[in-house]
């Protein structure tokens, strides 16, 4: 394989992992940049997806969207919109060719001489609710010269572990990669005797990962398990013989819940050798469980969510029992950490209206204290924090994503970083030297539109209920609206006008933008601008537009913001007073000043509908909402926890029987009195709540994200382009 090579005015240096236009270097997946060369090398042929399968994963089974989502991250970088195809052509139904001219790098001109490497960019950013979620909620190169621009950022400034003696910091000494790879790196922790660390490896865009081990000095690598799985947060025993964590199921009979969750354990040494399957220890079926740790040879504390809170809960091995450890009246347990060198337990909880807490416990449960966290503005006061212990320290370390603080037990916070472009964080720390582990990555979608133009609108004779094993559903068309080499989402269509706003991190923090769309112009993407200006660690988790167009209600770290167009001055935002955390928001009356939201009440999601004027709420369901939606006759839907659609009664609520399976994590919306979804086979499907009638619509990649929004035109949706994860070590001086 050629390793250097010009494709017009783009140098593609293989070893790098980059394509360099302008004296700007952007870095692509390896696996991209072999599908590039493969082109490059049969320039101006049709290569078919079998070939190029076959011959750049070679010995590995893959889907075409594997393929699709290369081709997609080089059109990027070309700024090829995929629609002129100046680069890379598409020949439907046989496959790509390279268009452009080639010059190999031997063959370069004398007076052109070869573009001096650019200091690698680390365009990894991690999404941190997904570090505790999913997911969710995502693939780029992290490299190591980009990790020496780090370290001359982070030791220039960081001064962080508390010490008796003031005079004495530790600092920053070096940092070092130990995972780099096409796939995601979550969840590491070393092994108690420090010499390998354990992690979570996600292929591709899988929702499932192995677990592997890595020896930190020979950077061998070992795969733990047999199966690909859900797997939580991992946890050794203090003798490092066994391996523990959370592993999440579909339920084969659902009472409660989709999924059932088992606490499971593997032989470590066993699996270093070869393999394995865990053993579970215990299993839950209608309730929740996650984040184990060891507190003994045969004791580990967990978390278990009953009745939409969570409790502390304690569960011996040999007696195969639990108990509970600590619950919270009317809150709700958000994180813990054991203290082995005073053996206590390190807890952040949710009080009423939603205030945060720092406590410390016995390891029998006793609570020795209790104090509200003080952002002191430094963090907006309703966000969780999931701090982890420092061996020998009084204090607890934890990040925002953006910054690395510690947290005392009279709940003072101090900043210890400044912000970094990238997302670091899940500090944690070496059994026994001045070292720590921390995630670090980068996301990027973009916002894509779906023309309504080819789905018939006749849908008065469909199926109620295919069995989607059998149905074949076509494949779907969409063009890339919104692009940066960031995050962007939750983008929603002005009313009576041309814009839609969306959240990004193009400047590096989560803000909300704007940006024209004019769907009779053939140019896109569209190019944004920043709307908002929230502080670093804030967070847009919702934005709707009022009913004229002329304002948004924007959730900023679960506050309320409305801003107008025009009348304000740039940055400045109107903010709602409430007496609680507002955690998701899914319909606004910006005439009657209502909004439906997901509060958190007594330590409980609760669903609710609030008069804005004066804070008052009212709730609507005694069971969790995942999601809601109001269509145009008020007709009001939601899902529940088992992917259920239901229907508001004034007497009763109605399950809405043709829905059913239809629902997943990918949200709903309407327009008019009709829902659009996407089930968990990624198949688009739209349902008219006057008549019940029911269609598939078609396939869709399974690189979308959600459904946002909708008008004549089009849908609006989100679709990762890249999710990149990987494991560093801290020294620490």
């Amino acid at each position: 394989m050629t390793e250097r090579y010009w494709i017009g005015g783009f140098f593609v240096d293989v070893p790098r992992n980059q394509i360099t236009h302008n004296k700007q270097a952007q870095t692509l997946p390896p696996k991209a940049l072999a599908v590039l060369t493969y082109l490059a090398e049969r320039q101006g042929e049709v290569v078919s997806q079998d070939e190029l399968l076959t011959n750049v994963w070679k010995g590995t089974v893959v889907s075409p969207n594997t393929l699709q989502r290369c081709i997609a991250q080089l059109r990027k970088a070309f700024g090829d919109d995929g629609k002129a195809q100046s680069f890379i052509k598409t020949h439907a139904k046989k496959g790509y060719s390279l268009e452009s001219d080639i010059r190999w790098e031997n063959a370069l001109p004398p007076n052109k001489p070869t573009p001096s490497p650019a200091v690698h960019e680390i365009s990894d950013k991690q999404d941190l609710s997904s570090a505790t979620n999913s997911d969710s909620k995502k693939p780029v190169r992290l490299l190591p010269a980009a990790l020496a621009c780090v370290v001359a950022v982070i030791v220039a400034i960081v001064a962080f572990l508390p010490s008796s003696d003031p005079k004495h910091v530790l600092q920053i000494d070096d940092i070092r990669l130990l995972t780099s790879t096409d796939n995601r790196e979550l969840a590491s922790t070393y092994s108690p005797d420090g010499q390998y660390i354990v992690f979570q490896r996600f292929p591709e865009v899988m929702c499932q990962s192995h677990l592997w081990a890595k020896h930190i000095e020979t950077q061998q690598e070992f795969q733990l398990t047999q199966a690909l799985g859900s797997y939580g947060s991992l946890a050794f025993s203090h003798d490092g013989t066994s391996l523990t964590f959370v592993k999440e199921n579909n339920c084969t009979e659902p009472v409660q819940q989709k999924k059932c969750f088992h606490l499971q354990s593997l032989d470590f040494a066993k699996a270093l050798s070869d393999p394995q399957a865990p053993t579970t220890l215990m299993e839950c079926k209608n309730t929740e469980i996650k984040s184990p740790i060891w507190l003994d040879g045969d004791t580990i504390a967990l978390l278990q969510k009953t009745q939409e809170r969570w409790r502390l809960i304690r569960y011996v091995i040999s007696e195969n029992a639990s108990s509970p450890l600590y619950e919270v009246t009317n809150g709700s347990v958000v994180s813990f950490d054991f203290a082995a060198h005073d053996n206590t337990i390190a807890l952040t909880t949710v009080h009423e209206k939603g205030i945060l807490h720092i406590e410390k416990l016995s390891v029998n449960g006793e609570l020795l204290s209790s104090s509200p966290i003080d952002y002191q503005g430094i963090i907006p006061p309703y966000s969780y924090i999931y701090p982890n212990v420092m061996p020998e320290q009084a204090d607890l370390i934890f990040s925002t994503g953006k910054q690395l603080f510690t947290v005392d037990f009279d709940g003072t916070i101090n900043r210890i970083t400044m912000p970094l472009t990238d997302a670091i964080g899940t500090p944690t720390f070496h059994p026994f030297e001045k070292k720590m582990l921390a995630i670090k990555g980068h996301y990027d979608s973009d916002i894509v539109a779906v023309p309504m133009a080819q789905f018939a609108t006749d849908n008065t004779a469909l199926e109620t209920q295919p069995d989607r094993g059998d149905v074949q559903t076509t494949d779907i068309n969409f063009y890339t609206l919104i692009r940066s080499i960031q995050e962007e989402n939750r983008a929603k269509y002005q009313p009576n006008g041309s814009l839609i706003a969306y959240s990004s991190e193009g400047d590096g923090t989560s803000q909300v933008w704007t940006a024209e769309v004019h769907t009779q112009s053939a140019s896109f993407p569209h190019s944004g601008k920043p709307f908002s200006h929230f502080p670093t660690n804030s967070y847009v988790r919702d934005v709707l537009w009022s009913k004229d167009g002329n304002s948004m209600l924007i959730n900023a770290s679960s506050e309320l913001k409305h801003r107008y167009l025009s009348g304000f001055e740039p940055g400045t935002e109107t903010s709602i007073e409430l007496d609680y955390p507002v955690r998701n928001l899914f319909h606004w009356d910006s005439e009657q000043q209502t909004i439906l939201a997901n509060i958190l009440h007594q330590g409980v999601l609760t669903f609710v509908s609030i008069d804005l004027t004066t804070g008052a709420f009212t709730p609507l369901s005694d069971n969790a909402v995942t999601w809601a939606v109001k269509t145009e006759s008020d007709a009001l839907v939601f899902t529940d926890a088992m992917g259920r659609f239901w229907q508001m009664g004034s007497i009763e609520n109605t399950l809405i029987s043709e829905l059913e399976h239809q629902g997943g994590d990918k949200h709903f919306i309407a327009k008019g009195n009709t829902l659009y979804g996407i089930n968990d086979d990624f198949q688009l499907w739209r349902y008219t709540l006057e008549n019940g009638a029911f269609e598939l619509l078609g396939q869709l990649p399974d690189t979308v994200d959600y459904i946002t929004d909708i008008n004549d035109n089009a849908i609006l949706l989100t679709l990762r382009v890249a999710a990149r994860k990987d494991v560093v070590e801290l020294t620490l001086q």
